[in-house]
């Protein structure tokens, strides 16, 4: 009986263990880009209620900017993906200064995010501070919260190339989008004040 007991005691710990082997190899994933995107359409929307003659030519420098750094953060999301498909490179190894590679470009849009902010309206900003915080959250918060499936890889999670592939893919025409927004702000800023 003592070692029936004793057996399933040692059952229980191992099942323990491999249960906490397998949850710290998985990845929390928050995709920003959805709430980038929500952010600059809100910009766009409502530009009348927040821009001004005084700080449009600000405001303008300030989306070239924020286009520029979101083109570099897919650019390089792009770039390091397809280098993983084509080279059918398997889970599990980690690429720091790819992944800090990744996050450098994040904290770049994320700057671009607050210069833009300071130029809003109190609705937008506060949407941006949110923005910002979940950002700032998925870069610097707990170890095995990502931007995407890439970085999870990138630090050498379990990562399917299916969800690699899917989330670029969705990603990728996010960004693409968000950048259109962008752009369509920075046209209604030119008819307004030019």
């Amino acid at each position: 009986m003592l070692i029936k007991g004793l057996s399933r005691v040692i059952l229980l710990i191992a099942c323990c263990f491999y249960a906490s082997q397998a949850a710290a190899q998985s990845a929390t994933v928050t995709d920003v880009t959805k709430g980038i995107f929500t952010w600059v359409k809100h910009l766009n929307n409502d530009v009348d209620k927040y821009a001004t003659r005084e700080k449009s030519a600000e405001l303008n420098q300030h989306l070239t900017n924020l286009k520029q750094e979101l083109n570099n953060y897919l650019k390089t999301r792009k770039s390091l993906s397809d280098s993983l498909l084509r080279n059918n490179i398997k889970p599990g190894k980690q690429s720091p200064e790819d992944l800090e590679n990744v996050k450098l470009k994040m904290r770049n849009v994320m700057e671009q995010i607050r210069n833009i902010n300071d130029l809003t309206n109190r609705e937008i900003r506060e949407e941006g501070d949110r923005l910002n915080d979940e950002i700032y959250d998925a870069l610097f918060g707990e170890q095995s919260h990502y931007l995407s499936h890439l970085e999870a890889f990138l630090d050498g999670k379990d990562v399917t190339k299916k969800d690699l592939a899917l989330d670029n893919s969705m990603g990728y025409d996010r960004l693409q989008s968000i950048m259109q927004q962008v752009s369509a702000t920075q046209e209604k800023l030119d008819r307004k004040y030019k």
